[in-house]
């Protein structure tokens, strides 16, 4: 994780005084400002996480959160940090709350203790996402969203039920169709998905058969996966400007397995119809 700058500081200690420094609820503008410059990169020698955290850019998150929620639908964050993501869902179905209900799952207490404050109208969850028996703990989901961590998984729980072994984008995917009945929507690095839409030149072929390995094994097993792509290209300055301590090239993706073994879960009543998210699709 990158280094943070002086002025990044400041506007982080403007966060901290606003969160702890009143007993007032925040104001929406104040909601926007925390989750736009609280920095975890400050809490330096805190052990912020086991895995590096790289918060969505605001921007990129309010899109996503535009194909997300509706009709009553249960969401969950996975690797929700401060909820970024939860948040984007709140307000893409701001005009009627009762359109969308979002759980967050996080692992790292001090996010959950900032995300709880900001947004208490999530159900916020701190556990170890790899974690089955936390996943049995929770309703049946309608559809999942995540940002997961890059590069390798770092848990100490059994991840065997997960059904896929490789990076952890893939596998918050993998959990992701277990847990969410019309699958889910993330963010992954551009190497882990079929597509290589981002950064490239109108007209050029977005689809790619020059995959990595993991991702060979990740799309074999799950011959009637459907990837659908969102047409928004993440090198775009507006959010490529909004990493912190990071520039990765990544897609944002939906994906859903009609023929995917769900983990046995509490049950609720839910929607009976799938919306269409994206327009390009691609069949695993």
């Amino acid at each position: 994780m990158g280094k943070i700058t002086k002025q990044q500081l400041k506007l982080h200690e403007q966060t901290e005084e606003l969160l702890w420094g009143s007993d007032k609820k925040l104001t929406p503008e104040q909601v926007a400002f925390c989750l736009e410059h609280w920095d975890p990169r400050a809490l330096a020698g805190k052990q912020v996480a086991r895995n590096q955290a790289y918060f969505t850019p605001l921007p990129l998150a309010i899109d996503a959160g535009k194909y997300i929620g509706g009709d009553g639908r249960q969401v969950v964050d996975i690797g929700a940090g401060i909820g970024r993501l939860a948040y984007a869902v709140l307000c893409a179905n701001w005009w009627d709350a009762g359109r969308v209900k979002v759980t967050a799952v996080e692992i790292n207490p001090e996010y959950v203790q900032v995300g709880r404050h900001l947004l208490p109208e999530v159900a916020w969850v701190q556990g170890d996402l790899y974690d089955l028996h936390l996943w049995q703990s929770l309703p049946r989901f309608d559809e999942a969203v995540s940002n997961p961590p890059f590069g390798q998984v770092l848990t100490d729980s059994d991840t065997g039920w997960i059904g896929y072994h490789g990076p952890a984008g893939l596998t918050v995917a993998a959990i992701g169709l277990r847990v969410a009945r019309l699958g889910i929507t993330l963010i992954l690095p551009q190497t882990q998905t079929p597509y290589r839409y981002s950064g490239r030149r109108p007209g050029e072929n977005i689809c790619t058969t020059n995959h990595m390995r993991y991702l060979e094994t990740f799309m074999a097993q799950r011959p009637a996966l459907q990837w659908h792509h969102s047409s928004i290209d993440t090198e775009d300055e507006t959010y490529k400007s909004g990493w912190r301590g990071a520039s990765p090239v990544v897609e944002l993706v939906s994906l859903n397995d009609p023929d995917a073994e769900h983990v046995p879960l509490r049950q609720h009543p839910h929607p009976s119809l799938a919306r269409p998210l994206y327009s390009l699709a691609l069949t695993g």
